[in-house]
């Protein structure tokens, strides 16, 4: 059965990352110039001034290969959001308005089932008595795009209180939902801050006690605190806890970074987190230096700013990013462009944004380790939770440990 698990898991999580896959197979045929002109359209598109209908914006999209466009809004997760801008727009080819309806569709049908999925979960976790709140997902579809579906996402995100993790997987064990994590011994050795279910629908569900997953190093962000602050909302008519805003904009600057500040989608939320869901700046800037996170909090901001015009305070670039970490951004912004990694692992762009923020000499150490690793073609498949490893005790240990986490 373990094995039959495993395979369904693979391959639902195969199904997600197709478009990437069709992505590489077509970057393959592009060039520098067909790319940029390709992101500056999708940049075009969904920014709130000096959109595609100003005579730039018009004239690239007009140069602009419809495959190409489609392709690099996949990737970047903004084809719902690209469609929506671009369905009454005269001049949008249907060719190309086609196939981003059909993701538009798509991620309409996932938000209602994810919603309805956290109307079956609110029940046993609200059973367990300890704190939860929803992150990501559903909460920025509601809060930071009104509900329209457009914004694509591949799971529901909910952080629990570490203290009460055993309770919390019982009550979903008890209710029948699936585990389908296999490898504990990784687990355990890295200590995730996540670990996977899944429920009456395909959704995955990703029950994080730590926000942070992987490759923490000097960052923190503290779940009790962030669950103390956290805020009632109505998503879809569910009454759910969600971060507040300052928190949440940190949250979704450095979840940016750490995954490699490459994808438009991560650039929109923070800039949608910055008008909709306004933070207080001065808190932004405190919380972020005592979790040791300044630095890609602030890349972050600065990259929606300058993609999106995303409307930041002055000098608040400044207070979060020391100029030696500034002059190191602009040298590798100049020499490999965020706009062409394309999710390359091994992109030195990538890689900075992962790193920076960890001190030179952890930040060193981490871009040599990952590098290596990089080269590895079966260490995904062996670093991955659902390859199966370790043993019952490797899981007891580990769900203790998180357990322990912050004990006072």
């Amino acid at each position: 059965m373990d094995t039959e698990r495993w395979f369904d898991t693979q391959s639902m999580r195969s199904s997600m990352t197709a478009p990437h896959e069709e992505l590489r197979a077509l970057r393959r045929s592009l060039d520098a110039r067909q790319i940029a002109r390709a992101t500056e359209v999708l940049g075009h598109s969904l920014r709130e001034t000096g959109g595609l209908e100003s005579e730039r914006g018009a004239r690239l999209l007009a140069l602009t290969r419809p495959e190409v466009i489609w392709s690099l809004a996949r990737y970047h997760g903004v084809s719902g959001l690209v469609y929506q801008r671009l369905q009454s727009l005269a001049g949008a080819p249907e060719s190309l308005l086609a196939p981003l309806r059909s993701d538009f569709q798509a991620s309409v049908h996932r938000h209602l089932r994810s919603t309805w999925e956290l109307s079956q979960l609110k029940p046993m976790l609200d059973g367990t008595g300890v704190p939860w709140a929803v992150v990501k997902g559903p909460a920025a579809v509601e809060l930071l795009y009104g509900g329209r579906g457009g914004r694509l996402y591949h799971d529901l995100d909910v952080l629990v209180d570490p203290s009460g993790f055993s309770q919390v997987l019982a009550a979903l064990e008890a209710n029948g939902l699936q585990q389908l994590d296999r490898n504990w011994a990784v687990l355990r050795r890295e200590m995730r801050g996540e670990v996977h279910y899944r429920g009456a629908s395909p959704l995955e569900i990703d029950l994080h006690w730590n926000l942070i997953n992987m490759y923490r190093g000097r960052f923190r962000m503290p779940t009790r605190e962030l669950l103390q602050r956290a805020v009632v909302v109505h998503l879809a008519g569910v009454e759910v806890c969600t971060l507040d805003p300052t928190d949440s904009l940190i949250h979704l600057c450095l979840h940016a970074a750490i995954s490699g500040g490459d994808r438009i989608m991560w650039l929109k939320d923070i800039e949608r987190a910055v008008t909709v869901r306004t933070p207080v700046w001065d808190d932004v800037v405190s919380r972020s230096r005592r979790w040791n996170v300044a630095a890609p909090v602030g890349l972050m901001l600065s990259r929606s700013a300058q993609f999106l015009g995303a409307q930041l305070p002055a000098g608040l670039i400044r207070d979060l990013i020391s100029p030696g970490a500034m002059r190191l951004i602009r040298a590798v912004d100049r020499l490999f462009p965020w706009q062409r990694a394309l999710g390359r692992l091994t992109s030195p762009n990538r890689l900075m944004a992962r790193s920076i923020g960890q001190g030179p000499v952890r930040g060193a150490v981490w871009l040599v380790v990952r590098s290596i690793r990089n080269l590895d073609p079966d260490q995904e498949r062996a670093s991955s939770s659902f390859t199966p490893g370790g043993t019952e005790g490797d899981r007891a240990a580990f769900i203790e440990s998180v357990m322990a986490s912050e004990a006072d």
